[in-house]
């Protein structure tokens, strides 16, 4: 009787036997694993050898698919416009990132799709007002005929970041005719990074893949489930503390920051031939694959004796790199006569939008970008030469 009450009652192990067994097994099963992976791992390394998953990519900088979310101005951008609205701007994007809305027909008689930065993509606009939508619009009226035009600007993106975008998202569309537009933001990475190829994360051609890898702990598994399962709401979060801490919160995507301050030093002939090039490439690609390409030169306010908040604008860039306002006037126009340039010199259409439109805050809340009137005349500019220049948009195509 005192041997059966000295013996204490089975563990939870003895108790089910069955479940020891099974976990003994996993974890037995992920033992094997980890090692297996350590083991190939330094053996591919000692042959030289690297396995896909650690390779490098290609950058392909577009506004993330499958999203519907708004922008909202901070106050420093509604500070430094005129008459920019602090509201909520949607932001929609179909399944390969295109921004919608977008006439989307199984067979459409023509379609048209754009490239260029946040110039393009027109987000503090009202989604029925940006100027790729409107585009299509027009010329269904003026044609008769079903026509997609599709906007595929980003904000931040340069002439490099579209030319990965043309190969490998628009391409595989079958588009008849992809429009570009480019300057500032080629000038101020050109003149910034001195090359297209920049090493800042942000915009670099080429990412590392190691940049979950190099994560640990709550961080790698809160990065992952952000990016993977909550990209809309981490949008909104930021936007959100943007607009309530302002200034005191960093802005990750200053990939400048680092020279900011300093004096640049200005190479202006290797620099427009960096765009020249890039140009060049966007039309050869497009002819290689049987797109028709048109190339538009950027609205801007850069004048002699400009607005108020313009001047500010471009003595915060001045007091940032040390290049005098008037030289950077003159590097901007530049660019824009590059493109009429290699336009001319390839026989391919120019819509010389910085000709067209006006250079005042009633058609641009900032030095670059439209606001709703000015990309309702973008629109209607853009579809007139489109109609006139462009074989199959014209009447004698009807």
């Amino acid at each position: 009787m005192a041997d059966q009450q000295s013996q204490s009652p089975p563990n939870w192990f003895e108790r089910h036997p069955k479940k020891t067994i099974f976990g003994l097994v996993v974890i037995l099963m992920l033992s094997a694993a980890y090692g297996a992976e350590k083991l190939l791992a330094h053996i591919n390394r000692t042959h030289n050898l690297v396995i896909f998953s650690e390779r490098r990519y290609i950058n392909l900088r577009e506004i993330l698919p499958l999203i519907d979310t708004v922008d909202v101005p901070t106050d420093k951008t509604v500070r430094e416009s005129d008459g920019l609205v602090q509201k909520p701007y949607r932001v929609r994007t179909d399944a390969q990132g295109f921004i919608l809305p977008y006439n989307r027909y199984e067979k459409p008689d023509l379609s048209l799709i754009f490239l260029g930065g946040s110039t393009v993509a027109c987000i503090y606009v009202e989604e029925e007002n940006r100027f790729p939508y409107l585009v299509g619009q027009l010329l269904e009226q003026k044609t008769g005929k079903k026509i997609t035009s599709i906007n595929s600007g980003a904000g931040g993106n340069n002439s490099l970041h579209s030319l990965d975008i043309l190969l490998n998202k628009l391409i595989p569309a079958r588009p008849d005719v992809v429009v570009m537009m480019h300057n500032i933001n080629d000038l101020v990475a050109l003149l910034y990074d001195r090359t297209y190829w920049s090493q800042n994360p942000t915009r670099a051609a080429i990412v590392n893949f190691s940049f979950y890898k190099n994560l640990t702990g709550l961080k790698a598994l809160s990065t992952l489930a952000r990016d993977m399962y909550i990209p809309n709401l981490h949008a909104a979060t930021r936007i959100l503390s943007k607009k309530i801490f302002g200034k005191k919160v960093k802005d990750p995507d200053d990939e400048f920051a680092a020279s900011r301050g300093k004096k640049l030093t200005v190479d202006a002939p290797a620099i427009l031939d960096e765009f020249k090039m890039n140009l060049n490439t966007f039309i050869n690609i497009c002819r290689a694959r049987r797109i028709t390409p048109v190339l538009m030169t950027q609205f801007n306010r850069y004048k002699p004796n400009p607005d108020p908040k313009v001047l500010k604008a471009m003595q915060g860039f001045e007091s940032d790199s040390k290049i005098p306002v008037g030289e950077f006037m003159e590097l901007y126009a530049r660019f824009n006569d590059a493109i009429r340039e290699v336009g001319k010199a390839n026989g391919v259409a120019v819509i010389d939008l910085a000709v067209l439109i006006p250079q005042d805050q009633q058609y641009l809340y900032d030095v670059v970008h439209l606001n709703t009137r000015g990309s309702q005349l973008a629109a209607q500019l853009i579809s007139e030469r489109l109609y006139r220049l462009v074989p199959g948009f014209g009447p004698e195509k009807n």
